[in-house]
């Protein structure tokens, strides 16, 4: 029996029970009001917030939920939300039902199978189901499962292959901007372990354009300098790719001449439980004082005991992939020149890096680019001689 409260507005309840997979609710609610499987909240179909439960996809499904209805805001079908997250039983019964498994037109530009392997780890089952069914790769996609053959299948079937970018959202990087990072504030590319650097000398030997810049205006090799990727910042140079102009300004424009503006620190730690570690921390005294949830488990928060604070996030975060579990965030309230003073001095070490002369700094690698995160704030990360990941972060006010 569902043990959804009554006082709600049946639409409510029936989106509840999609998302929590209750199963006998969903029944009732179907029972008492069929057309509550095609209603929409926001713009999404009980049938998008379903995808993580099997027996809950069937029900829709039985009681006619449309497997190509598309989402207001990622202008996507359930199966690119199955795809990127859900059970392979629910991609299996969403492509059953009749659901495309192409996805084209999606908000990113990835197509279902483009969900399936560039936001997070590929999911190598997804992709072999949805290529059975008649899906087939884009250059994104084959860079993400680093699969050569296949890019070059790619590229050769596509002539627009290398010219193909991902949507404003991932600052509509080019194949040579993705294979070297990962879009600034997403997740996505734990392929990048060595081994694709195969894949960023195919893509030059291919013909992929050496100048292209992304929303930033960031060549890729501009983006292998802030990340430190030498390798990367190799190959593109040998291939011809044109060093930026690196003209220093003044040397008292440096972060220690802003440390009016730098306030507190925060530790980010990585743990496997954020609900037990948020737990364990109020039993002895620290407040909650904020947090975000997903499918109902919390996979951020900050807890505060008096000038004291810290934030957790699952240990399973692919954006989080620093060496010590811990990531340090620092407020300040100039990120702008903080921001431009680092990239600049990163920038001339990479190019002394290039150019063959000696770089006597260490480097600051970016790990992420200046961006404005989705939780209200400016920022951007870097890493240092340990791995640790600092981040500096403006709130928007």
């Amino acid at each position: 029996m569902s043990n959804e409260p009554t006082d709600r507005p049946p639409l409510e309840r029936f989106f509840s029970a999609c998302e929590a997979g209750d199963i006998s609710g969903l029944r009732q609610l179907l029972r008492d009001d069929p057309a509550l499987v095609g209603e929409r909240i926001g713009g999404t179909t009980g049938l998008h917030g379903a995808v993580q439960h099997p027996a809950a996809v069937a029900v829709l499904l039985e009681h006619g939920a449309d497997p190509n209805a598309r989402d207001v805001d990622d202008f996507a079908l359930p199966l690119h939300f199955a795809a990127g997250g859900g059970p392979l039983e629910v991609v299996r019964a969403l492509l059953d039902a009749g659901s495309d498994v192409h996805g084209a037109g999606d908000l990113h530009r990835l197509d279902v199978i483009g969900w399936a392997t560039v936001f997070a780890v590929a999911r190598m089952d997804v992709v072999d189901l949805l290529v059975e069914r008649g899906a087939r790769h884009h250059v994104f996609s084959a860079i993400a499962i680093g699969d050569l053959a296949e890019l070059q299948r790619v590229v050769e079937r596509e002539p627009n292959a290398l010219r193909r970018r991902l949507s404003r959202f991932e600052q509509e990087q080019t194949a040579l901007h993705y294979v070297i990072a990962p879009p600034d504030g997403l997740a996505g590319g734990a392929f990048r372990t060595g081994a694709h650097y195969a894949s960023l000398a195919r893509l030059i030997a291919m013909g992929a354009e050496l100048e292209a810049v992304d929303a930033k205006g960031r060549t890729p090799l501009v983006l292998a300098m802030l990340r430190g990727d030498r390798e990367a910042m190799r190959l593109l140079s040998a291939a011809g790719a044109a060093v930026p102009s690196t003209t220093a300004g003044p040397r008292d424009a440096t972060t220690a001449g802003l440390a009016p503006s730098i306030g507190m620190v925060t530790p980010m730690l990585s743990v496997p439980d954020v609900d037990d570690t948020v737990a364990w921390y109020q039993s002895v005294g620290f407040q909650l004082t904020g947090s975000h949830e997903n499918d109902g488990r919390k996979d951020w928060a900050s807890v505060t005991l008096g000038d004291a604070s810290i934030m957790f996030v699952p240990s399973r975060d692919g954006r989080r992939q620093d060496s010590w579990g811990v990531s340090l965030w620092i407020r300040t309230a100039r990120i702008d020149p903080l921001y431009a003073a680092l990239r600049q001095r990163q920038l001339r070490g990479a190019t002394a890096v290039l150019l063959g002369d000696a770089n006597p700094e260490p480097d600051v690698q970016f790990t992420q680019d200046l961006h404005t995160a989705f939780y209200g704030q400016r920022e951007f990360g870097v890493r240092d001689v340990n791995g640790v990941e600092l981040f500096f972060f403006e709130p928007i006010e």
